[in-house]
């Protein structure tokens, strides 16, 4: 009885563990740049389905910009790719001053580039450009 219990255990534990390794993980490369501003370089591992957080303070540490993307694993005309949901905030001595989001797919080993206005119409408010390896 005590066995049939422990493989019982080891096994679900097995395909639990299993199951966490199925997600693919992305390493992503953006530049993101903020109403005409020399933009940020940001390199970060993404897991398809999950939120990741990038933030960078300015060298006098009153300004922080806040990336957040989420990466969903995704197809788009036969290409395998990651399709990201990006939000970037600015906080100017902690209060909110932008908030600019984009939702752009990046084919693997492919560099996309996206330009947004505050309305969503491209403009120059928010430049992206990403590139997506899957790990």
């Amino acid at each position: 009885m005590k066995k049939n219990v422990l493989s019982t255990v080891a096994v679900s534990l097995l395909f639990s563990i299993s199951s966490l390794a199925a997600v693919p993980s992305y390493k992503v490369n953006m530049r993101v740049g903020l109403k005409g501003q020399a933009p940020l370089s940001i390199n970060t591992v993404a897991k398809s389905g999950k939120k990741a957080y990038i933030s960078e303070f300015s060298d006098d540490g009153q300004n922080e910009t806040i990336v957040e993307v989420f990466a969903k694993k995704a197809q788009q005309n036969r290409r395998d790719g990651l399709y990201m949901d990006v939000t970037v905030t600015k906080r100017v001595r902690g209060q909110k001053k932008t908030q600019e989001r984009a939702q752009i797919f990046a084919p693997e080993n492919q560099e996309m580039e996206i330009g947004v206005g505050a309305k969503g119409r491209t403009a120059g408010n928010l430049s992206l450009a990403v590139m997506a390896h899957q790990l």
